[in-house]
């Protein structure tokens, strides 16, 4: 894993240095996947825009987990979005079961700007999303058609700070229980391409203790419509701990 990391992080150098010397400037992706944390930001209305990402994932008892992410977003207009979200790979089950990272195998939703751009008010997002069990490996797991009900809220600091949260609930993979999740983000644009971001999310469970995560990450744009990501964190307190690390890149059309 650390060889692969390091990989990656050579090729984003040597691809930081070919975008730095373009003269064009960019317009800025809003890309979900690289933190846990969602963001308030829509997709563009009229624009398609493919994320996709490697996620690797050691537990202390189970085999580790190699998972392949792909989220689909689509601007309807500038105040809706559709999406779907795909992660399937190895040792998938243990993934959903063990993680926070996890989402759902396949499901579909949307994101909906509530408040965008107010004087004093933060922005704010409501996303909804629901499993489709076709990609279940059981009887038992087809029966379960879950969803996620989460509120995303967005804060500008300044030109160069931003602070992300989240609230909601999502009813657990291949489960009727409920869960409450709460995440947050601090970004920092080191320049117009280059952003970093620190971390916590959690998941919260009835009669459950906390299952608490930190991490961290970067993302680097290349031109308009291609931006590279890498990010990686840990459980913190948990009785079942896990660690992850994970590299993607993401495609806008037009």
């Amino acid at each position: 894993m650390k060889q692969t990391l390091l990989f990656i992080a050579i090729i984003v150098s040597h691809l930081s240095v070919i975008a730095q010397s373009k003269s064009a400037a960019s317009t800025e992706m809003n890309v979900d996947l690289p933190d846990e944390t969602e963001e308030a930001s829509l997709v563009n209305k009229g624009s398609i825009q493919l994320e996709t990402a490697l996620l690797l994932n050691r537990y202390r008892q189970e085999a580790s987990s190699a998972i392949g992410q792909a989220l689909l977003r689509i601007g309807v207009s500038d105040r809706v979005e559709l999406r779907a979200l795909l992660e399937e790979g190895k040792n998938r089950d243990t993934y959903f079961d063990q993680t926070v990272q996890s989402t759902m195998p396949l499901g579909i939703g949307s994101k909906i700007s509530l408040v965008k751009d107010h004087s004093w008010l933060p922005d704010m997002t409501f996303i909804g999303q629901l499993c489709l069990p076709l990609t279940s490996k059981s009887s038992r797991q087809r029966e379960h058609w879950s969803s996620l009900l989460l509120m995303a809220f967005e804060n500008k600091l300044s030109q160069k700070w931003k602070l992300e949260y989240n609230a909601g609930g999502q009813q657990e993979i291949f489960s009727t229980q409920w869960v409450w999740l709460a995440n947050g983000s601090l970004h920092y644009h080191i320049s117009d391409p280059l952003e970093v971001f620190l971390e916590y999310y959690a998941q919260y469970g009835v009669g459950k203790s906390g299952h608490n995560n930190m991490g961290g990450g970067l993302t680097y744009q290349l031109g308009n419509n291609i931006q590279v990501y890498l990010s990686a964190g840990s459980s913190v307190g948990y009785n079942e701990p896990n660690q992850f690390a994970a590299g993607g890149i993401a495609f806008r059309l037009p």
